[in-house]
């Protein structure tokens, strides 16, 4: 709608003018304030600002001072890259830098008259320009009040996981995180959608349906922070957790990397091709100092062979590409604008091919997806930061079947046509402004960020359904059984749906005494389907004994956390009548008239689905320095929306209404370890037992689903067991002279579970009553670096599965076929190559 798009505009206008005058109020009191206590302290107190190489202040930055004869002090830096030490004696000291995914910095005979210090720490990098760098090392970080786990530039390089071409294939190496066989990732037992995906700080979820469609280069991602319990209000409309992705951006160097452009080959009925897909990104100064670009590009070719399947139609050959485009000018040393623009084009001509789909069953896809943002970030004196910033994420995705034969559901597999032609396009457009204020001192010390948010989605859909029928087990001669249902759907017309969501928060970062930092903070949210104000208010802290060697931390928090209303849910109602007809055993009578079903939503019933969420964390530094930690969790997440059928919870048809009537309970205790060695060599392993539980286990759609009364049961991606380990070490051969590294990954879980239906897919028993296999991978492999024409490189080689573990992807959950519970689409042993740059002399 124009109005609402017109409404967009001015609210973005009016939180920007809002915003700014709050900040240039709330400034003005506070750093003229600190100003006058500065005066006092001229040649005692000394402010050490941290940035990194394109001139942005680094938050959570470890600064260690050391002073002649004096203890080392150890400081952290705030929102806007600052810390302050109070000298003890007029000599030149020194300043040590360190943050994880930074390389560490030292600065020695500094002038103790100086009233600040600017101290500039670099990213990690893929290629590094000098091979001899020191990276920062990591440990527990006393400061870090939520259960984040960060991977940096090692991690994503190194860990050999399985389709590197996909960064979310990297995400389920964090404890707590699990990956369904979609490719989809659920943060602590929540749905893919109740999981805030981040990009640079937006929204990147698919607008309508809340999945993480988007895809970049795993070359352009500088770090990844999954968050799933004590994270801050600042992150709201998400019950699941927090998945942030941070890309790169150049520096005064021009740099260049390939990687991947050797194809991988996999062990399925023989050596066959599996994929190609190079990476490749550039970066440099536009304008040295001052202006800088990055780009980052993948392409994919996949050969996906289902070995299944008649030799004629056992593949997909699917293209896939991405384009990552940023440009930062700093228009002053405190202003600086940065502008990106990521772009994704998927081609799939056999869509869902799997042993139970064949090539005719499957669907031409074509996806096109971009996402375009701006930011502008000003700091001011004291210590005080504003940052704007508006979004734009615009995906079209579109799916046509293969010619127009009758679309047939058999036990065994299904034949034809896939009945279904939909194209859709989603939007979101996004504004945000936070505003970090100067630190202040009442009762310890205290950095308050608050910010505002608004955003615009909007979804329109076309869609064309044709009839589909169900058979019962055919002759074993060979052909169809007897037709047992058989559905036919009313033309659903094209729609439009849109909505309008505005939030906001303020968060306050109190260091309360010497030890604990206390994070208090609330968060409202609105929007324009379910109407209701939103307060939702969190506490977290941290508590680490000072003067502890052993670095103890102990965590803990709750909050209550809204969900965003799921655009998808409403998308349903359009689907139109459905009209199923049951037959006789004949396969020729019908056993009554057809019986009708439709979907549909009052948006004045519904309310916004929340979670409850508490934990409590332990980290502490082991002999041998290891560093372990325990975290227990507990997350009640009521009032998600599903289809209730109105007619009674045992009928198959009639009136499904939305409605708040699903809870989801998930409980966890996960324990890890973590052992840092030289030259960012790592070792780590978890073990993660958990439940995830609801008490609508079926997920009705209008379209082909399961039927039957809505029961209680584990949801689809509930895992009650995982081991994860991976790692990378030398190899200790003299002989090899430190050029051959050992890299592996394991992961070992209970497998998925999965419910039996009948031939007319009504649900037979309780719902995810099986499961699949217990599922293993253990992958070694060997890099070999080497130096070529003035460059060092590293050649790795992987073997994926090498216990040739069956883990399969599908199942036969048809209880009237021969082959119920026969699991297929095993996944084989694979050889993965790899040839990178390391570094430049």
């Amino acid at each position: 709608m124009s109005w609402i798009r017109l409404l967009f505009v001015l609210c973005a206008d009016g939180l920007r003018r809002a915003t700014t005058g709050l900040f240039l109020l709330t400034w003005a009191m506070l750093v003229l304030g600190s100003a006058a206590s500065q005066e006092k302290a001229v040649g005692t107190n000394v402010t050490v600002t941290v940035v990194d190489e394109n001139g942005h202040a680094v938050p959570g930055a470890q600064v260690t001072i050391t002073e002649p004869g004096a203890e080392p002090a150890q400081l952290w830096t705030d929102y806007a890259g600052n810390c302050r030490h109070e000298l003890r004696q007029p000599e030149p000291y020194s300043i040590g830098v360190e943050k994880a995914g930074f390389y560490r910095a030292d600065e020695s005979g500094i002038d103790p008259s100086l009233g600040s210090v600017r101290v500039e720490i670099a990213h990690e990098q893929i290629v590094r320009q000098q091979v001899n760098v020191t990276a920062s090392t990591p440990g527990i970080d006393t400061q870090q009040v939520s259960d984040q786990s960060t991977m940096n530039t090692p991690e994503i390089v190194n860990i050999p996981y399985p389709t590197s071409r996909d960064i979310r294939n990297l995400l389920p190496f964090n404890a707590g995180v699990v990956q369904d066989e979609t490719g989809q990732v659920h943060v602590a037992g929540s749905e893919t959608w109740e999981t805030l995906d981040t990009m640079d700080g937006f929204d990147i979820r698919a607008p309508e349906g809340g999945s993480l469609s988007l895809r970049l280069s795993t070359d352009a991602v500088r770090t990844i922070d999954e968050e799933s319990t004590r994270y801050p209000a600042e992150f709201g409309r998400a019950t699941g957790g927090v998945i942030a992705f941070y890309t790169g951006m150049g520096d005064n160097k021009f740099r260049f990397n390939a990687t991947d452009f050797i194809p991988s080959f996999r062990d399925l009925n023989g050596i066959r091709f599996d994929q190609l897909v190079p990476r490749f990104t550039f970066s440099g100064p536009l304008k040295r100092d001052h202006a800088w670009w990055y780009d980052g590009v993948e392409t994919e070719w996949d050969n996906i062979y289902i070995s299944e399947l008649p030799a004629t139609a056992d593949t997909d050959e699917l293209v896939r590409g991405s384009n990552l485009v940023k440009v930062q000018e700093n228009l002053t040393q405190a202003n600086f604008l940065t502008a990106g623009l990521l772009y994704n084009n998927y081609h799939s001509p056999y869509d869902g091919l799997s042993p139970l789909t064949p090539q005719e069953s499957t669907v031409k896809r074509n996806t096109i997806g971009w996402f375009g943002y701006l930011r502008d970030q000003q700091s001011f004196g004291g210590g005080a930061l504003l940052d704007l910033g508006v979004g734009l994420v615009s995906i079209r995705d579109g799916y046509e079947p293969h010619g127009s034969a009758p679309y047939d559901y058999t036990p065994e597999q299904t034949e034809g046509s896939y009945f279904e032609n939909l194209s859709g396009r989603s939007q979101r457009l996004e504004g945000t402004a936070d505003v970090y204020l100067p630190p202040r001192q009442w009762l310890g010390r205290h950095d308050v960020k608050v910010g505002l948010d608004v955003d615009h989605i909007a979804y329109d859909q076309r869609q064309t359904m044709a009839p589909v029928s169900y058979y019962g087990e055919g002759p074993a001669t060979g052909g169809l059984g007897p037709l047992v249902r058989e559905t036919t759907f009313a033309p659903a017309p094209a729609f439009t749906i849109d909505s309008g969501e505005v939030g906001a928060y303020v968060e306050d970062r109190w260091q309360a005494a010497k030890g604990w930092v206390i994070e208090p903070g609330v968060r409202f949210d609105w929007d324009e389907i379910v109407r209701k104000p939103l307060a939702a208010p969190r506490l977290a802290a941290v508590y680490a004994p000072p003067g502890d060697k052993n670095t103890t931390k102990l965590s803990a928090g709750i909050g209550l956390y809204y969900e965003h209303t799921q655009l998808d849910y409403l998308a349903q109602t359009y689907a139109g009548i459905r009209y199923d007809t049951y037959y006789e055993a004949d396969g020729v009578t019908p056993t009554g008239p057809a019986e009708e079903t439709e979907f549909t939503a009052n948006d004045g019933l519904l309310n916004a689905p929340r979670a409850l969420n508490w934990s409590v964390g332990l980290e502490r530094k082991l002999p041998w320095g290891i560093d372990a930690g325990a975290n227990f969790m507990e997350k009640r997440t009521t009032r998600v929306f599903t289809f209730a059928n109105e007619n009674g919870a045992a009928a198959l048809a009639g009136d499904y209404l939305l409605t708040n009537g699903r809870d989801d309970h998930y409980d966890s205790e996960e324990f890890d370890a973590r052992k840092y060695f030289k030259n960012d060599y790592t070792l780590y392993v978890s073990y993660a037992h958990s439940s995830a539980r609801t008490n609508a286990a079926l997920d009705y759609l209008p379209t082909p689903s399961p039927l039957g009364e809505q029961q209680s049961g584990p949801l689809a991606w509930d895992v009650p067991n995982r081991v994860i380990s991976w790692g990378w070490l030398p190899v200790p051969l003299r002989f090899l002279k430190n050029r051959w590294d050992f890299v592996y990954l394991l992961d070992e879980h209970t497998g998925f579970p999965y419910t039996a239906v009948s031939a007319t897919q009504q649900v037979i028993g309780a719902a995810n009553a099986y499961r699949f296999p217990d599922f293993v991978n253990f992958s070694p492999g060997l890099e070999w670096k080497f130096h070529f024409r003035g460059q060092y490189w590293g050649l790795r080689g992987v073997m994926q599965n090498a216990t040739n573990a069956g883990d399969p992807a599908v199942v036969n959950n048809v209880v009237d076929s021969p082959e119920f519970g026969t699991f297929s689409e095993l996944e084989g042993r694979a050889f993965t190559a790899r040839i990178r740059l390391i570094g430049t002399k």
